[in-house]
């Protein structure tokens, strides 16, 4: 986020709302829950710089407020998850992991230091780029919205 000039601030202002991203005089900001787990942030910060690269024109005209993540109705949310997947799982961290028949699901996603729902947004991203990978969970649009 440094490198594109992205200010991270943390706020413990809103319970519900996991992070959000604007632009004031050409600055962009990431704005964090205070009351999130590091590896939370860490997913959450990964989707507003979704939001940063993929929809900088819409952050324009209004804040993208995120309350829930892995949203698969809203195309820009569901953009921003792909991007979230793909920039903190390595194709190549799966395709070594997924030699390893011992370990269940769970233990793969824990491995990779992911959640079932973040892994299963990376492999559906790896299938739609040709992998063969199984999707033992559906895509589940209200992981974080509790």
């Amino acid at each position: 986020m440094e490198a594109r000039g992205v200010i991270v601030k943390e706020t413990s202002q809103y319970q519900n709302l996991k992070g959000y991203c604007f632009v004031s005089c050409q600055t962009v900001y990431t704005i964090l829950s205070s009351f999130l787990s590091d590896g939370e942030k860490r997913i959450v910060a990964a989707h507003e710089l979704g939001h940063i690269v993929l929809h900088h024109n819409e952050l324009k005209m209004a804040p993208m407020l995120d309350d829930k993540l892995y949203n698969m109705v809203d195309d820009t949310e569901y953009q921003a998850n792909l991007f979230t997947a793909d920039l903190l799982i390595s194709d190549q961290d799966v395709a070594e992991l997924a030699q390893n028949e011992d370990l269940d699901y769970f233990s793969f996603c824990s491995a990779l230091q992911a959640t079932p729902e973040l892994m299963s947004f990376k492999l559906y991203s790896l299938i739609h780029r040709g992998q063969n990978y199984n999707m033992p969970l559906d895509l589940n649009s209200r992981f974080l919205a509790k």
